[in-house]
């Protein structure tokens, strides 16, 4: 255990040294993070107050987690749409009753604040002691944790084990709350707010969760390490830049002094209460006497160009386009493009990230405690929803291509239907056509005309125009089509 520890200060005291080297400049004789006033270690405090005072920062960290676990996802073992095994019921009530997708969410987010973070599962015994076996309705809670709340207290030392070199205990530490889970009491005495002690947990309790792993499998990479001196320098620019435009936006006022005029002390008190008042109190006129009021102008600051240049180097660090960064548009073809980058970037993320080393993990350990059962057919598969989302725009657009879609010989290729469910995501006409409309022997053309129309009537009435330019692109081939048939 003391070999491990040893090794573990060695490989923190190397890559401080490497901190050093890599800010020297000309031979050691230039240290710029000294110069540039950059921090040369940071700690997990570090990260959590900028996190929480800095809006990239806090954007940053929380993109690719809000985007990873957006809508969900699915634990499925059998393709039959219309059965639910008995592994699926019991996966969606432990999941809807413990809100596992928002816990996971959370978990993710903390992980990049800091190099990871664990999901403590709240079931019977001693957190310090082993988890061996815990029934569905035993697991009363999962509660997350980032790093500076939950340390790594000791790790496996036993070279054989095949969790060697990897957490066995961690200690909670958390003196800032009095409950615990959304209400539930601290567990077993976790933490006394008076003196701060905190209780180790066994790994068997705790699911760990870590992003960007490169050195070892349990301390990922914070996701403001690599953009920290970037942020440093928005924060300069910002700070700096607000207070020159506030400084110039009022450059004050000038005076001139009649020198032929008796400019006593009381004269000189009622001057300096109507600046006071107009400076402080909104008041608009100044009355004077032998006194010319001269107001200073000056250019105001436009800092506008330095923040860009800091916000595409922070994109670039992040691999988070800047449009979603900041979410501003900046063109159709950017937007189109950016928005494509990033979806393949949330689905790698879904695949390569979230189901292997969280998802996987966290039900696995569920079907070992016995609070899920073992899928029947031995295995079970994640799928998450989608993430590519039209806009009302981009439906119309795409209803509008489909309908024009034509055979040689002039025949449609989707029907109406099938644009309403696929593109629009409308239920189909004979669904919302009420019995009067359908009744009386009207004949399916004749339902379909009058579902249209009473959908185009529901668009303008709503000031819908998107939806009503998709139903007006339907409308030319559903006429031409039955025409044909009378």
């Amino acid at each position: 255990m003391i070999e491990l520890r040893m090794l573990t200060d060695a490989l923190l005291n190397g890559r401080s040294r490497l901190y050093n080297v890599a800010s020297k400049l000309f031979g050691g004789r230039r240290d710029m993070y000294k110069s540039l006033g950059y921090k040369r270690v940071l700690l997990p405090e570090d990260y959590r107050s900028r996190f929480k005072r800095n809006a990239v920062a806090n954007r940053v960290v929380k993109a690719l987690p809000k985007a990873t676990w957006r809508g969900g996802a699915e634990i499925i073992e059998d393709e039959e749409i219309d059965k639910t095994t008995t592994f699926e019921q019991a996966w969606l009530d432990l999941s809807k009753r413990l809100k596992v997708w928002e816990v996971f969410k959370r978990a993710d987010i903390l992980a990049g604040i800091g190099r990871y973070a664990v999901i403590v599962i709240g079931a019977p015994g001693e957190l310090d002691t082993p988890l061996e076996n815990a029934g569905p309705e035993e697991i009363a809670y999962l509660q997350p944790f980032a790093e500076e709340d939950a340390p790594v207290e000791t790790f496996e030392a036993d070279a054989t084990s095949e969790r060697f070199g990897l957490p066995t205990f961690y200690r909670l530490k958390r003196t800032d709350f009095t409950t615990f889970a959304g209400g539930h009491g601290l567990p077993g005495g976790m933490v006394t707010p008076s003196t701060g002690i905190a209780k180790r947990v066994h790994w068997t309790r705790v699911v760990h969760i870590a992003d960007g792993l490169l050195d070892d499998s349990i301390y990922g990479e914070p996701r403001l390490e690599a953009i920290w001196n970037d942020l440093d320098d928005l924060e300069k620019v910002k700070g700096s830049g607000a207070e020159a435009f506030w400084r110039r936006a009022d450059g004050g006022m000038q005076f001139d002094l009649d020198p032929t005029l008796d400019f006593n002390t009381e004269s000189k008190d009622a001057l300096k209460k109507q600046l006071y008042e107009y400076e402080h109190d909104l008041r608009k006129m100044l009355l004077t006497r032998g006194v010319k009021v001269n107001p200073i102008s000056l250019q105001v600051s436009d800092f506008s160009r330095p923040l860009e240049a800091i916000i595409s180097v922070i994109s670039a660090g992040t691999g988070i386009p800047q449009r979603i960064l900041m979410g501003s548009e900046r063109g159709q073809l950017a937007s189109t493009q950016d928005r494509s980058n990033w979806d393949d970037q949330v689905t790698d993320r879904r695949n390569d990230y979230a189901i292997p080393y969280i998802i996987e993990p966290f039900v696995d350990r569920m079907i070992e405690l016995g609070a899920l059962p073992e899928p029947q057919k031995g295995a079970y598969e994640v799928k998450f929803s989608s993430i590519r989302v039209m806009d009302d725009q981009q439906r119309a657009d795409i209803a509008a291509k489909w309908s024009s879609l034509a055979t040689p010989d002039g025949q449609p290729v989707v029907t109406v239907d099938e644009i309403r469910e696929t593109v629009l995501e409308l239920a189909p006409l004979e669904e919302v056509v009420s019995d009067s409309v359908g009744g009386g022997g009207s004949t399916p053309q004749d339902v379909e005309e009058r579902a249209m129309l009473r959908a185009m009537e529901r668009a303008i009435r709503d000031d819908n125009p998107v939806m009503l330019q998709a139903l007006l692109g339907m409308t030319p081939r559903l006429a031409r089509r039955l025409k044909e048939k009378k």
